[in-house]
């Protein structure tokens, strides 16, 4: 069973997701894929690396890099003679035996290198095996330098122009995150090997080389054109965080008690940079306080890249991001990236001082670094707006549990480790690491926090650690609380109802938990805050009483018993909104209007807006449209405005009315948008015609798209909404959100007018997102006319896009020939499954070939 919470709607989600074509569901429809793979546990190690250096030459117009990595390493056991690294599709031209002299030169120690001999070694698949001169013992010390050239398929990437994008600039940058460092350096590939490195990177006179720790110098060679950038990292970090960014940038620089802290933007999009980065050093400064650890590194760097994979990635003391956080000011009116600056920002304690010991314990960086965000919101724009983003995360990650899998957050089951970096470690960790707070108290969950970072600096944990690290530090044993959270799965499902006896002046509640249990889902145990708000009648005036419990869950079914003198007006449960749950406790109109005036909590109100979506009299909608013209929060004002969107009278069309003609604020505007499109009619065509035409808004656009697109199926006399649909594919809009969202409307719709379009909007050349989100309307349209036997047309075009260069448009393209059915496509499948290097690729491919070999 599970619970129909009006809580939960898709148009409170973050409108970055909006995009996604299921935010035109909004009813439950569950449809999760058990998790698939075998299990995984922490990579052993011969040796430990002490240090690697790398003196390589960066060739971008024939995708190449060539030079040495020299390895500092030392056995763990004695009689070591032979050594593993990671490596992939690389060109071995030597591996040489280097000793190690120590002298002073100037007055300063220096290491001079010289070659002992050759070593002997053998390729295996993304294996280099080299046999040592003798067995050493562990207490000797090797260096060992690898001369070597490749062409990397993955982990360092080459950006450049050619006909289609000419715009493009010109670009290599590196991604190690999980495990693809190895295709651009040999190394020990793995989460738990932690070193020292250093980077030394011929490049284009004209282009400028980011990487980790200190700028040693910057050496122009005349005779090739080129320039060496010289970077030093001191503190230990896995190969997955060393970095590299080239590109033509103008360098934004801040002081902040010494520390250096950079931006590197485009020379065109300075301001823009600005306003991205801008609050770059307050963040620093509030990490540190807030963690009871000193900011770790020597700087810290940000530079913008092109076509990049992620958002961001949080390398040590230097972290990428994608341009497409860059905001113009209408996208500005919705958006800020505060909190991808915040969570990269956040990773240089959650990840790289302290990393997670091997992938299965990726909610150690990512849980941290997400719930970091939300520290950030709390300090910078209040309570309120924190615990609605909170809410917002819960219900990213709600999507997944129900569309996608769900799995325990500690998990060590997967076929690719790029798996686990799911909304699993990420949005319901942070919402796990707010419960943990609220049961510790803010005293007891940051001394945690800040005894963890410094017990662990500079090296690696699991989860295990911190629940240790919480008992040192508070003296609590929370084994209950981490058995159930991160080694099960789920969460609560609560049906609540009360009842007020009027003879014995007492209040029985009845807590349920309805969630199927399993072995991985538990009857849930927690502490839980119940609020009895009752009538308080004095002498002189009225007023109300309110009474805070809290009570202990730990069975299927409880009854709870409160003394009440009185009839209740309200009861609350889980005031504060701590628990990550799905909750049905039926309330009177009178109870939810009262919840949505008077609770002090900001998810009560937003809880009693919704709730009243099932009552279409009069007073209800009066009551919603003050809530909407007047609530403080603009979280309520969004929850009333996708309320009266459901009731569906004249009345609340009204409202709907006033409130996007009267309030500023585009967050609620566009809900006051997204109400007016389930009225499926002309009248609601020409208002969505009129906020396409003139909002500032783009995701208030988006919202109108959404509202003409549920129309194409209504019978409304006439093809105006497909035909705006149409027109508005060419309006200018941010990262082109608004087409998107034109082939997101389609594909739910199944409108098979648009397959023309959408092949052509799905050609190379065309704006990324946009090709994306029309490659996944093909699928749906496909699926749809291969059940006519007339899906010929666009399976041949998925197959073709299986090469190309973009390769968020061959994910798409993968997953649409996956979703179509036709056999057909399996060769082409099969055969892109040799080819593909990417995780994100072999794992959509396995998907869909297993999908269709069935």
């Amino acid at each position: 069973m599970s619970i129909n919470d009006p809580l939960i709607h898709p148009a409170l989600i973050d409108p970055r997701l909006w995009g996604d074509a299921g935010l035109y569901e909004t009813a439950i429809n569950i449809d999760r894929s058990p998790v698939t793979g075998d299990e995984h546990h922490t990579a052993e190690k011969k040796f430990e690396i002490s240090h690697l250096k790398l003196d390589l030459s960066f060739d971008g117009d024939n995708e190449k890099i060539s030079g040495t990595a020299t390895t500092c390493l030392q056995p763990i056991n004695d009689g070591l003679a032979t050594i593993e690294l990671d490596i992939a599709e690389m060109n071995i031209m030597a591996v040489r035996l280097l000793r190690v002299e120590k002298k002073n030169t100037g007055g300063l120690p220096q290491n001079l290198l010289s070659v002992i001999g050759r070593l002997d070694f053998e390729l295996h698949p993304e294996k280099l095996v080299i046999a040592l001169d003798r067995p050493y013992s562990r207490l000797e010390q090797l260096t060992i330098e690898i001369a070597y050239s490749c062409s990397p398929r993955k982990g360092l990437f080459f950006i450049k122009p050619d006909d289609a994008y000419p715009q493009k600039p010109r670009q290599i940058w590196s991604q190690g995150e999980n495990e693809d460092a190895h295709w651009w350096f040999p190394c020990h590939d793995v989460t738990n090997q932690k070193m020292t490195t250093e980077l030394l990177a011929r490049v284009r006179t004209g282009y400028f080389a980011l990487s980790n720790g200190e700028l040693i110098s910057a050496i122009e060679n005349p005779s090739d054109n080129t320039t060496t950038y010289h970077w030093k990292q001191d503190q230990p970090h896995p190969a997955y965080l060393v970095t590299v960014a080239i590109g033509e940038y103008e360098k934004i620089g801040e002081s902040l008690d010494g520390l250096a802290v950079d931006f590197y933007v485009y020379k065109d999009r300075l301001e823009e940079g600005r306003r991205l980065f801008g609050n770059t050093s307050k963040m620093i400064k509030f990490f540190e306080e807030k963690f009871g650890c000193a900011y770790p590194y020597a700087k810290y760097a940000q530079v913008l890249v092109d076509d990049f994979l992620f958002s961001a990635m949080e390398n040590t003391s230097a972290t990428t991001m994608t341009d497409r956080c860059l905001l113009d000011t209408r996208a500005g009116l919705d958006l800020d990236y505060d909190d991808i600056v915040a969570h990269e920002l956040a990773h240089q304690w959650w990840g790289d001082l302290v990393t997670c010991k091997d992938w299965t314990q990726i909610w150690l960086n990512e849980s941290f670094a997400t719930y970091s965000e939300y520290l950030w919101r709390e300090q910078t724009k209040g309570r309120d707006e924190a615990r609605f983003s909170l809410f917002q995360d819960f219900l990213t990650y709600l999507r997944e549990d129900w569309k996608s899998h769900r799995r325990p957050i500690v998990s060590n089951k997967y076929r690719f480790s790029e798996e686990l970096m799911d909304r699993h470690a990420y949005e319901k960790g942070a919402c796990v690491l707010d419960m943990l707070r609220w049961i510790l108290g803010d005293d007891g969950f940051f001394r945690s926090l800040s005894h963890y970072l410094n017990k662990f600096r500079f090296g690696v944990a699991e989860t295990g650690d911190f629940k240790v690290a919480i008992e040192e530090a508070t003296g609590q044993n929370l084994y209950w609380f981490f058995d159930q959270w991160l080694h099960g799965e789920g969460y609560p499902e609560f049906d609540v109802s009360y009842d007020w006896n009027r003879d014995h002046k007492t209040l029985k509640l009845l807590v349920r938990q309805v969630q199927e249990l399993d072995e991985k889902v538990p009857v849930f145990r927690f502490p839980v805050d119940i609020e009895i708000i009752t009538d308080d009648t004095g002498e002189v005036i009225e007023t109300e009483r309110r009474t805070l419990y809290r009570i202990n869950i730990d069975k299927q079914e409880q009854e709870f018993y409160f003394p009440c003198d009185s009839k209740p007006r309200l009861v609350i449960f889980d005031k504060g909104n701590h628990l990550i749950k799905l909750l049905k406790f039926e309330k009177s109109a009178q109870e939810s209007i009262y919840q949505m005036d008077r609770d002090e909590d900001v998810m009560g109100r937003i809880r009693a807006a919704r709730e009243l979506s099932v009552y279409k009299s009069d007073f209800v909608i009066s009551a919603l449209k003050e809530k909407l013209l007047g609530d403080d929060f603009y979280g309520v004002r969004m929850a009333a405005a996708i309320s009266l969107g459901q009731l569906l009278t004249e009345t609340s069309r009204a409202a709907l009315m006033t409130g996007y003609q009267t309030i500023k604020d585009p967050r609620v505007r566009r809900c006051c948008v997204w109400g007016m499109g389930n009225f499926r009619d002309e009248a609601a065509v020409d208002f969505l015609l009129g906020v396409l035409e003139n909002d500032e808004s783009y995701f208030a656009g988006v919202a109108a798209v959404r509202g003409l697109a549920n129309m194409l199926d209504a019978n409304i006399g006439s093809d105006r909404p497909y035909d705006i649909l149409v027109s508005s594919l060419t309006r200018i809009s941010w990262q082109d959100v608004m087409a998107a969202a034109v082939f997101h409307g389609f594909s739910q719709a199944k409108e098979k007018r648009a397959v023309d379009i959408a092949i052509e909007h799905s050609r190379y050349g065309r704006p990324a997102p946009v090709r994306v989100a029309a490659v996944g309307c093909l699928g749906t349209l496909g699926k749809e006319l291969h059940k006519e036997k007339h899906d010929d047309r666009i399976v041949d075009h998925l197959i073709s896009l299986l090469q190309d260069r973009h390769i968020r448009t061959r994910v798409s393209a993968v997953r649409a020939l996956g979703k179509i059915g036709n056999k057909r496509a399996l060769p082409a499948l099969r055969e892109a499954q040799q080819r593909e290097c990417l995780d994100m690729l072999k794992g959509a491919l396995l998907d869909a070939i297993d999908f269709l070999e069935k």
